[in-house]
């Protein structure tokens, strides 16, 4: 007898032939999508290249620009998020000749001078934006460095939000329309030595402690700042004028008497100033009112408060143009800024009373650059500041009382030139002066030119 399990075996091979000869034709019909091969991945944003037109323009030197809007070259993180660095070098040479001083015996000296900033910036998003800025000081002659042991300052720090043509800041913050154009050729010490930076103080430069808002739209810029502190936590207090410990200046005053280490904090100083911007491809313009109030002695409630303002004008005009093969632009500009304040009376007697004849200061400067072929050339930049600061003197016998004023007068002039060998390494040469006369003091006049030759980089 036959197994049964081979019959089986074979029933089911022809069972299985017969339904594969029956599927074929069904399967020959129906056409197979050919397989299609994966997307090639989108390749990420290149990074921006830094823009040296832009970060080199004059007023980058003291404005802390937005972010760019997708990560720059050097930075870390996604496309608009990220973090970069802020940094510049300057060092080089000072030649410093005295040509007259209240101190006949003083002499001039070369000085190797150095300066650098660092920091960082960066974006948190398409509206949010933040910028961390120190500075190791230059000083004078060396001085902002002993044993080793940098002497540094906080310059920026702020954080940043805009959205629809609004701008709000808050921390350390500076008033764009408080800088006064200036000679982008003499920016080789970063307008860090009393040449370049004292004029811009004493026409009202504004970086301090505070909260701004501007709003732009067809090329007006509407502003808003306000700072209310000690008087050291802005430099506005700079141009605020009168006697304060000594003839000196407002600013002074709280240097006058430390306490554990840290300068007087009996004053306060309010500051709110509007601004108005135009800038065009052919001009710009700013319009500002710095409106301030001290309080002199915040721990005594009898003293009289201290109201003045500083009204401020800028123009500057951008001529381009081309001689055969070499492209130009000249760019002349002009700044003048007026303060006034009332001034407190202290001679004896007079406590917490004011003086009626105010304080008054005018600063007028302007300029002329060249750039050739791009940002190198050559630049002047002449600053006159004129104030007068009232005194008192009481009544004797018959002659009345009387409030005498005693104008100064500064002046500075600055002519550079810079050769930018790289997008971000620039050579400047610069020739500066300086001079103070004193009404009828001329034995308080002083005078003095210095020569600069520096290198410079900044990212």
């Amino acid at each position: 007898m036959t197994p049964l399990f081979p019959t089986a075996a074979r029933v089911a091979v022809v069972c299985s032939l017969t339904s594969a000869l029956l599927a074929a034709p069904t399967g020959a019909q129906e056409p197979v999508a050919p397989t299609e091969p994966p997307a090639a991945p989108a390749a990420p944003p290149k990074p921006a290249r830094p823009d040296a037109a832009s970060s080199q323009d004059p007023d980058a030197l003291v404005l802390a620009t937005p972010p760019p809007a997708t990560r720059p070259l050097f930075a870390l993180g996604s496309d608009t998020y990220f973090i970069s660095p802020v940094l510049s070098i300057a060092g080089g040479f000072q030649s410093e000749h005295l040509l007259v001083n209240p101190l006949p015996e003083k002499e001039g000296r070369l000085t190797t001078v150095a300066l650098s900033r660092f920091g960082a910036q960066g974006r948190l998003g398409p509206y949010v934006t933040f910028h961390s800025e120190f500075e190791r000081n230059l000083r004078s002659h060396g001085s902002g460095i002993w044993e080793g042991t940098a002497s540094l300052s906080v310059r920026d720090q702020m954080l940043r939000l805009q959205r629809w043509g609004a701008t709000v800041e808050v921390g350390i913050v500076l008033d764009p329309a408080s800088v006064d154009f200036f000679s982008a050729h003499m920016g080789d010490l970063l307008l860090a030595d009393k040449y370049t930076r004292d004029p811009l103080l004493y026409s009202g430069f504004s970086r301090g402690q505070g909260a701004q808002v501007r709003y732009s739209r067809w090329g007006f810029t509407a502003g808003l700042s306000f700072t209310e502190a000690n008087p050291l936590s802005t430099s506005a207090s700079f141009m605020v004028g009168g006697a304060f410990g000594g003839n000196s200046r407002f600013w002074e005053r709280p240097l006058g008497t430390f306490r554990n280490g840290q300068p007087d904090d009996d004053l306060h100083f309010r500051v709110v100033a509007p601004s108005l911007s135009y800038e065009h491809a052919a001009f710009e313009a700013k319009a500002m009112a710095q409106v301030f109030r001290i309080n002199y002695q915040t721990n005594s409630q009898q003293d009289p408060p201290l109201n003045g303002y500083n009204l401020r004008g800028n123009f500057k005009l951008k001529l381009k143009g081309l001689i055969p093969a070499l492209p130009f632009e000249v760019t002349p500009f002009v700044n003048v800024a007026r303060v006034r304040n009332e001034v407190l009376n202290s001679a004896t007697g007079y406590a917490n009373t004011l003086l009626e004849t105010p304080f008054e200061a005018l600063t007028v400067s302007g300029g002329l650059d060249v750039f050739l072929h791009g940002r190198s050339g050559v630049g002047v930049h002449v600053a006159r500041v004129a104030d007068e600061t009232p005194s008192f003197v009481p009544a004797t016998g018959s002659a009345p009382q009387s409030e005498p004023r005693l104008a100064t007068t500064t002046t500075y002039v600055n002519v550079g030139a810079t050769w930018w060998m790289f997008d971000q390494i620039a050579l400047g040469a610069r020739v500066a002066t300086f001079s103070r006369q004193i009404q009828d003091k001329p034995e308080a006049e002083e005078r003095d030119v210095s020569a600069f030759l520096t290198l410079r980089m900044i990212l």
